[in-house]
């Protein structure tokens, strides 16, 4: 999603709520905050769909603390993408891209989304067959996702992936060309948590309703506060159902 150049990296048990702000470079205090977490605990990595409503407390990944119960860290950054071109490693350091915001650590649950600034940024939702590709394969078997999740995986933890909501009817914004992309993006994606083991799959676009802007922020690209607890609760359903709860 469109880039804010600063980040809110979290954790919140329960109802106690911790938050380092990490300005204008990233995600740098992203590693220590992890590392002040018990074992046993839920990761959120992503874009600024997982960021959003954070200085509210009422990000996605709040939502799945207070559902669950559970300590979440949330280390999505405004602006990530699934992967960073060579030239700008230094940015993916940061937390922009996405898998550089993991830290292996015993979690019991990595919640992730990313892939539509790739989309954004690389081919302005509009030629995206090779962009599309290299983030995952028509069938779900290689590209950066599966590659990633597999790793995450092999550390000991379930992957739960979600897949985009769409754009609103009638508001243009910088996505709105990008409903053919998102949907073809979220199957293959479906594909892909099929076929590994481990690995599962949440579609937000089941719980945000392009017809209502309640579901949407003021900027009509990120969810509001009803729309992260919408998602929240949709990915923490998902979480109970796949431990057999």
């Amino acid at each position: 999603m469109p880039s804010l150049l600063y980040c809110v990296p979290r954790v919140r048990v329960g109802l106690l709520v911790v938050t380092m702000t990490a300005c204008c470079v990233g995600c740098g205090e992203v590693n220590r905050i992890v590392a002040d977490v018990e074992d046993g605990s839920v990761l959120v990595l992503g874009d600024s769909v997982m960021e959003w409503n954070a200085d509210q407390e009422a990000a996605i990944a709040d939502v799945i603390a207070a559902e669950l119960n559970r300590a979440v860290v949330n280390g999505g950054v405004s602006g990530a993408r699934l992967s960073m071109p060579e030239d700008e490693s230094e940015q993916g350091a940061l937390g922009y891209d996405i898998r550089a915001q993991y830290r292996p650590r015993g979690w019991e649950w990595v919640v992730m989304d990313g892939g539509a600034n790739d989309l954004g940024d690389e081919c302005n939702c509009g030629t995206c067959e090779r962009t599309l590709d290299e983030m995952v394969s028509s069938d779900g078997h290689a590209g950066h996702y599966p590659d990633f999740v597999r790793d995450v995986v092999s550390d000991g933890s379930r992957v739960l992936v979600m897949g985009y909501y769409f754009p609103p009817n009638g508001p243009e914004t910088a996505f709105t060309d990008c409903l053919d992309e998102f949907e073809t993006l979220n199957a293959r994606l479906d594909r892909m948590a099929a076929s590994l083991d481990g690995v599962f799959y949440a579609s937000a676009a089941l719980v945000i309703d392009s017809t209502d802007l309640t579901h949407y922020d003021e900027d009509h690209v990120h969810p509001s506060i009803e729309g992260s607890r919408l998602i929240g609760q949709q990915l923490a359903h998902a979480m109970r159902v796949a431990e057999g709860e």
